[in-house]
């Protein structure tokens, strides 16, 4: 609050609080602030304070109120005189009007949501909010799917998930001579749609693949989550907080990636054995060493955003982070330093891979 009324509000009110989120609250606030007779100051508490825990119970108990939806009508009224009215015409950007512009547009000519898009998105809020205990909107779905701990393309693939979009199940019930296709051939004609494939099918795939993935997370010593469609499709919104509420960044970011990157697997091993393989699915230990190599595959990534600057800028990774996220997972984890990301290579796994490599530090980082 302290750099929104301080450092934020006139840009906000300068370009109209186009895009703010909860803009009519912020808005309510800063008129009734300028209203006041008297200076406003707003300081931090001191660290160990009665003051400082006020105001962490105050936080907590508005990031509920804004995720938990509400049947009360708020009167938001402001003061005459203490609000610009909407965006300045001196000194802002196109991009600025081209954006308000849109806002305008958007909110007087709603779109009609797709249905299945709508039914999804319904799914996931409820899943959210039943395995992470959060309430969220299309928004933060949205948002949750645009997040730096997936891939492209396994982004790719969760948000047409999320839009009902892959070319499966009710999609060739349209197509003339294709009607053979919505249908699971595996599973007594079945509709193969997402929830099929990923937790449903009996062909070998998705049960070694959550399998690996559990085991793998429960040496975090944290309790798994069952897995659903919302879950899968809504990991990005996980959160798991430590005894104080405080929320573990590390721990959250590796159930992203296992989650992300096990669904992703899962669907490239049926399009495998429906499309190239002539209906022969894998082996259950080809599967296995497949998620072990595409698993194994991230702290590398990992390692190089961690040790490469990009040009004016901090690495896309902090070490610690990379080290929050792996640490409990990794093989022969008593024999690396405590700064690991200097190694050349480092394996996850369930004492089934092969050892890590240490390489001698340089100042170059990674080779």
């Amino acid at each position: 609050m302290r750099d929104t009324m301080n450092k934020k509000l006139h840009a906000w009110e300068h370009e109209g609080w186009a895009e703010v989120q909860h803009c009519d609250i912020l808005r309510c606030l800063a008129a009734e602030l300028k209203a006041r007779k008297a200076q406003t100051f707003l300081t931090i508490a001191t660290p160990g304070s009665q003051e400082r825990e006020t105001c962490r119970q105050a936080s907590m108990r508005a990031k509920r109120a804004a995720r938990t939806p509400s049947e009360e009508q708020w009167v938001f009224t402001i003061p005459l005189g203490t609000a610009l009215p909407a965006l300045s015409l001196q000194g802002n950007c196109q991009r600025v009007f081209y954006r308000s512009i849109r806002e305008v547009k958007t909110m007087a000519h709603a779109m009609t949501p797709r249905p299945s898009t709508s039914k999804m998105l319904e799914t996931v809020k409820k899943e959210a909010r039943n395995a992470f205990g959060r309430y969220v909107t299309d928004t933060d779905i949205w948002k949750a799917l645009r997040t730096k701990d997936f891939l492209p393309r396994t982004a790719q693939f969760l948000w047409k998930g999320v839009h009902n979009m892959l070319r499966i199940g009710k999609y060739w019930t349209y197509i003339p001579e294709c009607g053979e296709h919505t249908v699971c051939s595996e599973c007594d004609d079945a509709t193969e749609d997402l929830e099929h494939i990923l937790l449903k099918c009996t062909c070998p795939g998705w049960e070694i693949v959550w399998k690996a993935a559990e085991t793998l997370w429960r040496e975090k010593k944290e309790e798994w989550p069952t897995a659903s469609l919302g879950t899968i499709l809504g990991c990005g919104l996980a959160e798991f907080q430590d005894e104080k509420g405080k929320i573990k960044q590390g721990t959250q970011r590796l159930y992203r990636i296992l989650m992300s990157e096990s669904a992703y697997l899962i669907w490239k091993l049926r399009n495998e054995w429906r499309i190239t393989q002539n209906g022969t699915p894998a082996s259950e230990q080809e599967i296995l060493n497949r998620w072990k190599s595409t698993i194994n595959q991230r702290p590398q990534v990992d390692l190089v955003l961690a040790n490469r600057p990009r040009k004016g800028k901090h690495p896309a990774l902090t070490p610690q982070l990379v080290i929050n996220t792996w640490s409990g997972t990794l093989d022969n984890e008593l024999n690396l330093p405590a700064d690991w990301t200097w190694e050349h290579r480092v394996l996850v796994g369930n004492h089934a891979l092969t050892q890590a490599h240490p390489r001698q530090r340089n100042s170059r980082g990674i080779g």
